[in-house]
């Protein structure tokens, strides 16, 4: 028994083509939301290493009322290391953190700012930072860096 000349096996080259061209937009859509997705968790990170380091800065200064001194870029201040989560590092695979301490002369006593710096040589990830800080947390952006305000001049944040 022979079969109608409309009935066949299998696909045309066409349609083949058709198929992997409609995955290959699909896929290309998940990549680009994938990428986005993971610098808004970077992103919120680095605002989470944010809140943990002026959390850990406001308790020290509780118990000895006065800042932790500056140290370079990197580095912990040795007066955090207690307080912060053990293994804490401001060093990570796309920013280094800074704890930044600033007396302000000739501004009276006890004018300073004490913040975090965050650098990354990311733009896209610095982007999505200053998105996540908004404007309701206080900070300072320049190029490929983020200054995050703990205690501003006038002793607030």
């Amino acid at each position: 028994m022979r079969r109608p000349s409309w009935s066949r096996r299998g696909f045309t080259l066409i349609e083949l083509l058709v198929v992997f061209v409609v995955l290959g937009i699909l896929s290309s859509i998940a990549i680009l939301k994938y990428i986005d997705l993971r610098m808004s968790a970077q992103a919120a990170r680095v605002a989470a290493d944010f809140n943990a380091i002026k959390i850990a800065t406001y308790a020290y200064y509780t118990d000895d009322y006065q800042w932790p001194a500056e140290v370079s870029a990197g580095v912990i201040p040795p007066e955090l290391v207690p307080i912060l989560a053990s293994g804490y590092t401001f060093v990570r695979d796309l920013y280094t953190l800074d704890y930044d301490y600033f007396p302000i002369s000739g501004s009276g006593p006890g004018a300073y700012i004490v913040g975090v710096t965050v650098t990354t040589p990311n733009p896209k990830l610095m982007t999505k930072l200053e998105q996540i800080l908004g404007r309701n947390m206080p900070f300072i952006s320049a190029g490929g860096s983020l200054t995050y305000i703990i205690v501003g001049s006038d002793g607030a944040s």
